[in-house]
């Protein structure tokens, strides 16, 4: 294990589905992309490789989280791209930290711009630790990033950071990408709208990524389930694990989380409906 690492108005919603780009992938994985909806699981069971859970957004609520941690199946474990809490500091922090140590699960968290007010993110390190870090796991190599800074997305050191870690991955191996906000996204999409710096880093982050042969990153902070780019990397955006939808219903817009299988030189996703 590898962790390193500290540091709408309706109107917009339209410009983001607008500007997702979709491009053939170059990654010598093949990412297939969501497979089904399938409301509340499903009892299939994954013939080799692993699979693991993915959501976004819980804003602080633990109902919906009990019922993606529900839903588990044995040696999967749990990623929540950001968003955690609502924004009230320590507090709220330990709580969330609490509830998903009790659950039992093997979790992976990223910030979310609500986790860093105003940019600091000292809150969120006290409670979770390292805001940026990677891990290997068998079959895999997981990157979990912070682009949630307002004004900034990825800080410099960061994305030196990432270029180091990419370097020592293996030729072949399989690298996951996680993240709170998808790549070109606003991170404060109700006031300044897209932010030059922030748009540039995550570009830079996607382009590393795209190089380094990820086939997916997964990201939340819009609410709602939308394959936003497709890359390469693909960005599929899993933002329904709690906070109100962005979106209509048939558009994303609805809360649910991810089953996402890795099988075969395949990477694949299942959107699976909470109530």
């Amino acid at each position: 294990m590898k962790r390193c690492g500290y540091a709408f108005p309706l109107l917009l919603i339209a410009l983001l589905m607008a500007v997702a780009a979709f491009f053939p992938s170059c990654s010598e994985m093949k990412s297939t992309g969501p497979r089904e909806t399938v409301e509340n699981g499903g009892e299939e069971e994954v013939a080799g490789g692993f699979s693991f859970l993915v959501c976004g957004d819980p804003h602080g609520r633990t109902d919906l989280l009990a019922e993606i941690v529900g839903q588990a199946r044995e040696d999967e474990f749990l990623v929540v791209a950001g968003d955690l809490t609502t924004g009230k500091g320590l507090q709220e922090m330990q709580a969330m930290k609490d509830y998903l140590d009790s659950t039992g699960i093997t979790y992976y968290t990223v910030p979310g711009d609500n986790d860093m007010p105003r940019g600091d993110g000292s809150a969120y390190q006290a409670v979770f630790g390292p805001d940026y870090y990677s891990v290997d796991i068998p079959g895999a190599h997981l990157v979990f990033l912070d682009d949630a800074v307002q004004g900034v997305g990825c800080p410099d050191e960061e994305l030196a950071w990432l270029r180091e870690d990419l370097a020592g991955v293996e030729e072949g191996e399989l690298i996951l990408a996680f993240a709170h906000v998808p790549p070109g996204a606003p991170v404060d999409m109700g006031k300044s709208g897209f932010v030059e710096r922030e748009t540039e880093s995550s570009r830079a982050m996607q382009d590393m990524l795209a190089e380094a042969g990820a086939p997916v990153i997964y990201c939340g902070h819009l609410h709602a389930y939308m394959l936003y780019s497709s890359g390469p990397p693909r960005v599929v955006v899993t933002g329904g694990a709690g906070g109100n939808p962005h979106l209509s219903e048939q558009s994303g817009g609805y809360h649910h989380f991810l089953r996402v299988t890795v099988s075969g030189g395949e990477v694949s996703e299942e959107v699976i409906r909470l109530r």
